[in-house]
């Protein structure tokens, strides 16, 4: 990658710059001195190949100090004075070293965005657009391995979404990346969880923990969207537990609101006098969620021609469209009796589908996580999702386009969610169901 190299051949120049100098007063050294620095002098080569026509100019100023090193080696080894060759090698480095500087563009910054599902990539998308467009950044995306776990803990199946991205987005395939040596300027991740979640796990080597270690900055911004109407410090402690909060260098949270919650959070979870790591550490630069919301059109969407054929009217004109969310933690809470309501839902709305599309997209993580951990429940819930896809008469949606959905839908019902807070932001009205009432 041109433009990533300079500040690492400056130092190697600076390295060898030292060594030579340590070696007029090392001379029982000075042979094995002088292979590393032969060694070193290679590693700038390669680096500056990089560059293309303005490294090959540049790799020729590396021949005089590949003479010289081969110079003072033989005389070292015919017993003769080295100083003055190794003079002229000091010499010559800074005069290398200058030429790097003048010559050399600035180095590029490095930022690395890491979502594990592409469901929510949302919620990184408008950071990475702008960090894209900086002329001075190299912004990549590298979706990375996750599990669905077993009971247990262990892994139960391994994915990749890396193919079901955007078009627009050019995907980094994880392994051809070593995050170590790479060591980018930032990491972006929406993953809290590390081995705390008894769902699905990102790959162990992409937990905070690590990723801190790999990069100068690292950076969490939460995949989902708060309701701050009812958000206390007491309620926000939970997810404030998690190992990201505090591995991670920065972190972004929805409103000016949200953040004065997580600081006060964190301060009754690890003390009064910590307060300063949190004032510092936790922003309130708003969501990339609301942003991709706000900016996706209706008009501009690529609707699927199923879904259409569902939506219009004989005389062309659209039905009315309402998204039927059901969540994770409802389902938990609640069981046979959620699956109840669920069922005299899909009957409610089938008996309107003349004049209401019904759209109902569950959270992804629900088949996942009955498996895990209410397998009583996984065969009724999958049984159920089958007989409304065969009846077809609503669509049933299990895209990772959520954004295209909240643009083409006119209303919400359902579990309360963070995707309530999106239909909010973009003004459509929203009704949060009771699982006590059935439908009609």
């Amino acid at each position: 990658m041109q433009g990533h190299y300079k500040k690492e051949i400056l130092i190697k120049i600076d390295n060898i710059h030292n060594v030579v100098q340590k070696m007029l007063t090392e001379n029982q050294k000075t042979g094995i001195i002088l292979d590393d620095i032969s060694d070193e002098i290679i590693s700038i080569g390669e680096l500056l190949v990089n560059y293309g026509g303005l490294g090959a100019a540049l790799i020729e100023k590396l021949e005089e100090p590949v003479a010289l090193i081969e110079k003072i080696r033989l005389a070292h080894e015919a017993g003769k004075s080295v100083r003055m060759s190794v003079d002229r090698l000091l010499s010559k480095l800074v005069e290398l070293k200058n030429t790097i500087c003048q010559q050399l563009p600035e180095d590029k910054k490095m930022v690395f965005f890491l979502p594990y599902k592409a469901s929510m990539w949302d919620s990184l998308e408008s950071v990475w657009e702008r960090a894209r467009d900086e002329g001075d950044c190299d912004a990549v995306v590298m979706p990375i391995p996750y599990c669905d776990r077993n009971p247990d803990g262990s892994a139960k199946e391994w994915h990749w979404e890396g193919n079901e991205f955007p078009e627009y987005v050019p995907i980094t395939n994880y392994q051809n990346v070593d995050l170590a040596a790479v060591h980018p300027d930032k990491i972006y991740i929406h993953n809290p969880y590390d081995a705390y979640n008894r769902v699905t796990s990102v790959a162990p080597e992409y937990y905070s923990d690590k990723l801190k270690k790999y990069t100068d900055q690292l950076i969490y911004i939460p995949y989902f969207i708060s309701n701050e109407a009812g958000a206390t410090p007491e309620w926000a402690e939970r997810h404030a537990r998690m190992p990201v909060y505090v591995n991670a260098d920065i972190i972004v949270q929805q409103s000016e609101k949200m953040r004065a919650i997580y600081i006060q959070a964190l301060v009754n979870l690890y003390g009064e006098d910590t307060r300063h790591i949190w004032e510092k550490k936790v922003k309130g630069w708003g969501s990339p969620k609301l942003d991709k919301a706000r900016h996706t059109k209706k008009e501009d969407q690529d609707i699927p021609a199923d879904w259409l054929a569902k939506i219009k009217k004989a005389d062309g004109t659209w039905k009315k469209i309402v998204m039927y969310g059901t969540g994770l933690g409802k389902m938990l809470e609640s069981g046979e009796k959620l699956l109840d309501k669920i069922e005299s839902v899909l009957k409610f709305f089938y008996g309107k589908k003349g004049d209401v599309t019904l759209l109902w997209r569950p959270h992804p993580l629900i088949p996942a996580t009955l498996g895990s951990m209410r397998p009583e429940l996984s065969k009724r819930y999958t049984a159920m999702v089958e007989k409304y896809k065969k009846e077809n008469w609503g669509i049933f949606d299990d895209t990772t386009d959520l954004n295209r959905s909240i643009a083409i839908c006119d209303a919400y019902y359902g579990d309360d969610s963070s995707v309530i807070q999106l239909f909010q932001g973009v003004k459509k009205p929203v009704m949060v169901e009771d699982v006590d009432i059935m439908n009609g």
